[in-house]
């Protein structure tokens, strides 16, 4: 890391790691067969970034260029879910941006965006060199806003909303099966009604999108629809 003043933050960061298949035997979804004799998957993460803080540290931004690459990647059979063999290399790269802090005294924001360039750069498949790796989106981003109104007071009021938006993914290695992409519109409000009790509503998926949250080789789970949820909080 280099601090060159208070306010910026300079860094580099280099990682490697190696893990074996099956390595979380009672968790993982796919079958782990004795004779298979799998190498282990290997990464190596290289990741530039910087901090940045502006407005006397009111808001906070971020931004960051990396470059993933694993060798050894397994492959899931989507049909009988077993693992196969498979010494595919794989690389994502992209950029990701941040900003976050207070715009006013009682208006906070926090905004975040990625793009991923990823690809599959060798394979013992000939037809999936090129190919996006499977479950990384192209691009994805998110926002989110609250606003105090009345704070300290017995009419205080906290009001926020945001949207959370990925686009497609593919469910496989030969890029054939698509998930469309994921929208969604949540919102917040809240009254604290003395120190010591908080009451919120909070709604999620408010345009009733059809998204899917867990993906699989071969099916997906849509998520939640429009729904609500009330709360009662207590702190001591």
């Amino acid at each position: 890391m280099y601090t060159p003043n208070d306010d910026i933050m300079v860094y580099f960061n280099w990682a490697e790691s190696t893990t074996p298949t099956s390595l979380y035997v009672t968790n993982s979804n796919a079958p782990y067969l004795t004779d298979n004799g799998f190498s282990p998957e290997r990464s190596r993460l290289y990741e530039l970034g910087a901090k940045y803080n502006a407005f006397n540290g009111r808001m906070g931004f971020t931004a960051a260029l990396f470059r993933l690459e694993k060798s050894n990647a397994t492959l899931t059979d989507p049909t009988t879910g077993d693992v196969s063999s498979s010494s595919d290399q794989q690389r994502n790269q992209g950029l990701e941006l941040s900003a976050s802090g207070n715009i006013t005294k009682h208006w906070s924001v926090i905004g975040t965006y990625a793009l991923y360039d990823s690809s599959v750069t060798g394979s013992n498949t000939p037809a999936n060199l090129g190919k996006r790796i499977q479950y990384v989106p192209k691009n994805s981003a998110t926002l989110w806003t609250t606003y105090d109104i009345a704070p300290q007071t017995p009419y205080n009021v906290s009001v926020g909303g945001g949207i959370t938006w990925r686009q497609g993914v593919w469910l496989d290695a030969a890029n054939t099966a698509r998930v469309p992409a994921t929208v969604n519109f949540d919102a917040v409000i809240s009254h604290t009604i003395s120190k010591h009790w908080k009451i919120a509503m909070n709604g999620y998926n408010l345009g009733n999108r059809l998204n899917y949250s867990n993906l699989f080789s071969n099916r997906v789970t849509p998520s939640i629809g429009r729904s609500f949820l009330f709360n009662i909080a207590a702190t001591y």
